[in-house]
């Protein structure tokens, strides 16, 4: 089975300048249900912020005046829209992130792909009933 990461892929991820504050960042996130953010300057991605990234310096003295930019991890794993979605998962896994920047074949950015988007993959491939969600049930 062929499957490629455009399929399970987020479209259109909330981007950041890099010159946005912590708060407004992290602000985003939560009003947004999500745990990454790819930080663009002039348009390019140049970088992702995680939701771990900025409560490690959340409340801290100096934080009113850090910037995205200050704590964005640049190391960026960038796929594009064809790449298999298994090599992209092993990638993932292999090199500890928790998220990909998806590329569409102009180099533009396309979406995010998440570890979550990994575990809905795997769930959708392994298990088609889990869909239908009337077999789970919620454990409080």
């Amino acid at each position: 089975m062929d499957v490629s990461v455009e399929e399970f892929t987020s479209l259109s991820p909330i981007t950041v300048d890099l010159n946005i504050g912590l708060n407004e960042a992290l602000k985003l996130m939560q009003e947004n249900d999500i745990r990454h953010l790819p930080v663009l300057e002039d348009r390019n991605v140049v970088g992702i912020v995680s939701e771990r990234d900025l409560l490690a310096n959340f409340g801290k003295p100096w934080s009113e005046q850090l910037r995205v930019k200050d704590v964005m991890n640049t190391s960026i794993l960038s796929v594009y829209v064809n790449d298999s979605l298994g090599e992209v998962a092993y990638r993932l896994s292999n090199e500890k992130k928790g998220s990909a920047i998806v590329l569409g074949m102009d180099d533009s950015l396309y979406g995010i792909f998440t570890t979550t988007d990994a575990l809905n993959a795997l769930v959708e491939m392994v298990s088609p009933q889990a869909n239908a969600k009337s077999d789970f049930k919620e454990v409080k």
